[in-house]
């Protein structure tokens, strides 16, 4: 008796990329807010920097509680949940009493975007079991429009709306988020007469949602993970300075909108080509690229940099969003928030850390490039990290 087919369940489609849009609308619609932001709490150079980068933080080690709340509520609730709680905190930062209480509530946001990021890969499971590579394309799509949205569309639509008032500006962003999380309360799963038996298992079976420390393919996926970010987040850092010490700043503008375009056209090719998702092929391969591409940017000046970097950009977005997708593909139940968890935890730990070492080294010597090295180091380490087998394997 053949395989019953799987409805093309739309609406769960349209609910993923909604959700995958908000993921990073909050977080990046602060930067361009930041002078702004600076002046109105008295903020310097390192507090703004404290700003942007304390969400982010909080994304990494939020994943672990994250793991805590959908095992103990569902992937739904824990969805919404975070959410509402990264609106909420994206609007208190504009009405916080104090440069502690704007730190503290930006750190809420993070978390709120760790929870449901978290959750997503379970989501894709559950809303569409028959689809499930297809289900990650499509919300980390959404996720990398919504990172050109909130960086793109901050000050020309938000601010001039918002009657240039900053605090105003945040809060008409999470207008469309909250709507979206109660959409996201509409979700659902298919029809248990169309759902696998392993997701008809893993509804009824609990599991542990926390990460195994001692698990090797944790640290193994965590580390090509942070190999990715740090490469993608380690040019978009330091860019600016280094063209400008190599007298290209005329190039600047348009090799960093062309850059931060890099992700939203990766994800298009990753959503045209879902059967990518849990090869270890792809993923090798832009790895490889993208450590070309940083060498290329590293070592060279003038248009051969530039190509460098774009090609560093479009292929750490490759690799990102394969190994993002890969927990939903290769495990099942509460196995896939166990394995997401930790990757996060690690991959964006190691991530925040190298390019903070790299500008480290670069102030103690006279090369300003060398702040890109340990980044590139790492990238080429982790190489070896890439599994043999033509799939990777069941995760459980």
């Amino acid at each position: 008796m053949g395989q019953r087919p799987h409805p093309s369940p739309i609406f769960a489609f349209v609910i993923l990329w909604l959700v995958g849009w908000t993921l990073r609308v909050p977080v990046l619609a602060a930067p361009p807010l930041a002078t702004r932001i600076a002046e109105s709490y008295g903020l310097e150079a390192a507090g703004i920097g404290a700003l942007t980068m304390l969400p982010v933080v909080a994304i990494a080690f939020g994943a672990i509680p994250a793991a805590f709340m959908i095992g103990r509520f569902g992937v739904k609730a824990s969805i919404v949940f975070g959410i509402l709680l990264m609106a909420v905190a994206s609007t208190a930062r504009g009405h916080a009493p104090s440069i502690l209480s704007l730190f503290s509530v930006s750190v809420l946001m993070g978390f709120g975007v760790a929870v449901f990021q978290t959750a997503l890969p379970s989501a894709t499971r559950v809303w569409t079991p028959g689809h499930i590579a297809l289900g990650n394309a499509v919300y980390l799509n959404g996720m990398m429009v919504g990172e050109m949205s909130g960086a793109g569309l901050t000050l020309p639509v938000m601010l001039p709306l918002a009657g240039n008032d900053w605090r105003t500006a945040l809060l008409l962003w999470s207008v469309p988020i909250v709507l979206i999380a109660l959409a996201s309360l509409f979700a659902r799963a298919p029809a248990v007469k169309y759902a696998s038996p392993e997701v008809i298992l893993e509804r009824r079976l609990p599991t542990p949602s926390l990460p195994r420390w001692n698990d090797g393919t944790v640290w193994q996926y965590g580390l090509l993970l942070a190999g990715s970010v740090a490469l993608f987040y380690v040019i978009n850092s330091y860019a600016g300075a280094i063209l400008e010490a190599r007298g290209e700043t005329g190039a600047l503008a348009w090799l960093l909108l062309l850059y931060n375009a890099m992700p939203l056209l990766a994800s298009f090719l990753v959503l045209a080509t879902p059967g990518w998702i849990g090869r270890p092929g792809p993923i090798a391969v832009s790895a490889v690229l993208s450590v070309i591409g940083l060498a290329g940017f590293i070592f060279f000046s003038g248009w051969i940099a530039w190509s460098g970097a774009l090609l560093t950009g479009f292929a750490a977005s490759v690799e990102l969003i394969l190994l993002v997708s890969l927990p939903a593909t290769i495990a099942s139940g509460q196995a896939v928030t166990r394995l997401t968890a930790g990757m996060t935890l690690i991959g964006y730990g190691v991530a925040f850390v190298l390019p903070m070492a790299g500008g480290w080294l670069a102030n103690q010597s006279d090369w300003l490039e060398f702040s890109l090295v340990p980044s590139l180091v790492f990238g080429v380490a982790v190489l070896f990290l890439v599994a043999k087998e033509r799939r990777y394997p069941v995760y459980t």
